[in-house]
């Protein structure tokens, strides 16, 4: 694909050089989330591997000699009074060789096992964001698969961490129009 960078002002634009910015897309694919996950989904699943999709883990579960044993799902089907519902199921425990933890950088039982094995340890703090992204469907003769676009600057201060992009999708004349603030910003104005 096609990488650009460019630095923002108020009025005006400034192509930054590529060796400045620490984004490299070159020879890599803009795909949709959700494809590869469904693609992996089936990939793991020709292997032998069980997916239970709409379960939520809620508990890391332990081998006495303290390695993850695999974890438990939470009940599903109750009330908000705590009753179960007719459509009520028990959770249910699942022990595996192993264990993959994907719930993002700040799940309840990720934390658990950063406290649990000290995971933490020697490591830069986190640095967490917030960002918006929407898929445009452009014209045609204005779609360029592979294209992808950074911007930092303007609407935001320099002393603030974040900045724009836009991804051609290759399927279709789709654009991803997103913007991605730190949250450790002064301005609650931006």
């Amino acid at each position: 694909g096609i990488n650009a960078e460019y630095g923002l002002s108020k009025n005006s634009w400034l192509d930054i050089p590529e060796l400045l910015i620490p984004m490299k897309n070159h020879g890599n694919y803009i795909v949709r989330l959700g494809h590869v996950v469904k693609w992996l989904g089936e990939q793991a699943e020709e292997l032998g591997v069980e997916i239970y999709p709409g379960y939520a883990a809620s508990e890391v579960l332990f081998h006495e000699d303290g390695s993850v044993k695999g974890v438990a799902t939470n009940d599903v089907g109750i009330a908000k009074d705590g009753s179960p519902k007719d459509t009520f199921e028990r959770g249910m425990e699942i022990h595996a060789k192993m264990t993959m933890f994907a719930e993002g950088c700040h799940g309840h039982l990720s934390k658990q096992l950063f406290d649990r094995f000290d995971l933490r340890k020697n490591c830069q703090p986190m640095t967490y964001a917030i960002g918006i992204k929407e898929l445009w469907e452009i014209p045609e003769e204005n779609h360029k698969p592979g294209l992808a676009l950074h911007t930092v600057g303007w609407p935001m201060e320099a002393t603030t961490y974040g900045g724009s992009f836009l991804y051609h999708i290759n399927d279709g004349p789709l654009v991803a129009a997103g913007f991605v603030t730190a949250l450790d910003y002064k301005n609650t104005y931006l």
